[in-house]
């Protein structure tokens, strides 16, 4: 079953990481190589295991900060300055941003199964250590799923962009699926 979900995942970021790139001479770079990256990075926690999942995390936030921060008002979209070309482009920084925080999230709760320390004694029923880390996750992939229905709206219908918002929220959903296992 974890294979299933671990190939569930991959697949759908794959896809969707492809699209983006396919659209490349529309898009600015900054979304692309956080895509690859966040890419890279479950391949590495699901596959490969060369950088602990916590680093990965950190790592797919400061990308996240990057992205928003670094955003700048004037760079709009390569190929048109219209409202619905801003529009896009910030619902792709929005996604791709929000994306990384969701994956940061799912890596640490998938790092927090049967094999991580219980929750410690004085927690009592608060809701919190490893059940409160799946909790968490889990509605980070549910507000995911509408932040890629809100998203969708803005792409463009040829350019692959729906394509890639719905990749990359199946591969949170798989993700997510995984933490309950």
């Amino acid at each position: 079953m974890s294979e299933l979900l671990h190939v569930g995942a991959l697949v759908p970021a794959v896809l969707g990481t492809g699209a983006l790139v396919r659209r490349r001479r529309l898009l600015p770079t900054s979304e692309i190589v956080a895509s690859i990256l966040m890419l890279v990075g479950m391949a590495d926690a699901m596959l490969w295991h060369l950088v602990a999942p916590v680093y990965w995390s950190a790592a797919f936030i400061a990308i996240a900060l990057g992205l928003v921060v670094g955003r700048r008002p004037g760079v709009i979209v390569r190929g048109g300055t219209s409202a619905h070309h801003v529009r896009a482009h910030v619902a792709l920084t929005a996604h791709v941003a929000l994306g990384l925080v969701v994956m940061a999230a799912l890596l640490v709760a998938a790092g927090s199964g049967a094999h991580a320390a219980p929750a410690d004694g004085h927690c009592h029923s608060c809701g919190g250590g490893i059940d409160g880390i799946r909790l968490m996750a889990l509605a980070l992939c549910a507000g995911y799923v509408l932040v890629t229905a809100w998203c969708s709206r803005s792409a463009h219908h040829t350019s692959g962009g729906r394509l890639h918002y719905w990749m990359m929220a199946l591969s949170a959903v798989a993700m997510g699926a995984m933490t309950l296992v």
